[in-house]
């Protein structure tokens, strides 16, 4: 049964009054997509059961992302806290719903979805400057690390595991991101070397498409070349930031030269529609389980490379993006935004919901 943390009218009201500096036109609808997003979490378990357990390491990360942009931390800190708490013992049922063993750690069969969970933690240690959360994010990338292997394609991480399978892009920069991001909290030199490691591999298996300055998913198992022409918004995104991250440790230009170059690629030519709406090349991806978190992931990233470069075309592109979301995109019943951001609003999920109020909250951060 789900629990509701916040009285939507109250919720909505308090934290218009309380929800930053300045007043944009992003603020309401934020707001109640943000509320909404709450009420989809549940008691036992602490996540958001409707979204499945590496989209709501993302709903997390959308929260936490929330209280930095707003300065609302008082409401928000109670809910990271909850899901600390509950889900490091996750339950995993099997198809007749029947707890077959447990999740510990938010460590489980696959890598990216650790990795996902390890990144929530470091901003959640961020924010609340509360070790724990540093700490479980490291006992998460410690149990990352067994999934790389020199004896598969030269090196990289494993996306599964139980038994060991495919090499693929979001698996290895998502390594990346939370090798680096746990240096940058920690100055382990470990980290950093495990940065270097898995960024010098992954440039050298052709995953970064440099005729089309686009990220493709993984490699084939037979001879180690990567799959061509399965470009997702989420893939572009998180390689973005691990060179934007790149730059920032080696001060080599080179690096903050691809994340701007894939950018570039992603927003006007592989990943838009005619008016520079971002999404899937399949729009049936756009409105699956895991493809209804994808565009998020890569605003939030394309929010950090602006941050980096103040680059105005990044800033108008999340900007314009936001406005579709909130015009055509928004059902006020459910008080929710929906998997197209060109609209019409689709179905009810936490997870689209999640994905669209990312975008909307970097436009905030912005405007």
């Amino acid at each position: 049964m789900m629990k509701k943390y916040f009285v939507a009218t109250a919720m909505v009201l308090l934290l218009s009054a309380c929800g930053g500096n300045k007043h944009t036109p992003f603020d309401t609808k934020m707001h109640a997509s943000l509320e909404r997003s709450l009420t989809w979490r549940t008691d036992s378990t602490g996540i958001w059961e409707t979204a499945g357990w590496w989209n709501s390491a993302n709903l997390l990360t959308a929260v936490i992302r929330y209280a930095e942009v707003t300065k609302n931390k008082r409401e928000i800190v109670p809910v990271i806290e909850d899901v600390y708490n509950k889900a490091k013992h996750y339950p995993i049922a099997d198809s007749t719903g029947q707890v077959v063993r447990y999740c510990d750690n938010f460590i489980n069969d696959y890598y990216d979805d650790e990795g996902w969970w390890a990144l929530a933690w470091i901003n959640a240690f961020r924010l609340t400057n509360d070790k724990k959360y540093l700490d479980m994010a490291e006992t998460i990338f410690k149990d990352m690390t067994t999934g790389w292997s020199d004896d598969t394609c030269g090196g990289g991480s494993f996306w599964k595991k139980n038994p060991l399978q495919y090499k693929n892009s979001i698996a290895n920069n998502l390594f990346a991101l939370t090798a680096i991001r746990l240096y940058n909290e920690t100055g382990k030199q470990m980290y950093a070397d495990w940065f270097k490691k898995e960024v010098n591999w992954y440039l050298q298996t052709g995953m970064y498409n440099t005729d089309i300055q686009q990220i493709e998913d993984g490699l084939n198992k037979e001879d180690c070349t990567p799959n061509r022409g399965a470009h997702y918004t989420y893939n572009q995104g998180v390689a973005i930031a691990v060179l934007t991250e790149m730059y920032l440790h080696s001060h080599d230009k080179k690096y903050l030269s691809m994340a701007e170059k894939i950018a570039q690629a992603t927003i006007t030519k592989e990943l838009v529609n005619d008016e520079g709406i971002l999404c899937e090349m399949n729009p049936q991806v756009a409105k699956s389980r895991d493809g209804v978190q994808f565009k998020g992931i890569f605003i939030r990233h394309l929010g950090f490379l602006y941050k980096v470069t103040n680059n105005a075309i990044y800033k108008d592109f999340i900007i314009k993006n936001a406005e579709s979301i909130i015009t055509r995109d928004y059902d006020p019943n459910t008080m929710s935004f929906g998997c197209y951001w060109y609209g019409p609003f689709q179905e009810v999920s936490a997870a689209a919901n999640s994905s669209a109020l990312e975008c909307v909250i970097e436009a905030k951060a912005i405007y």
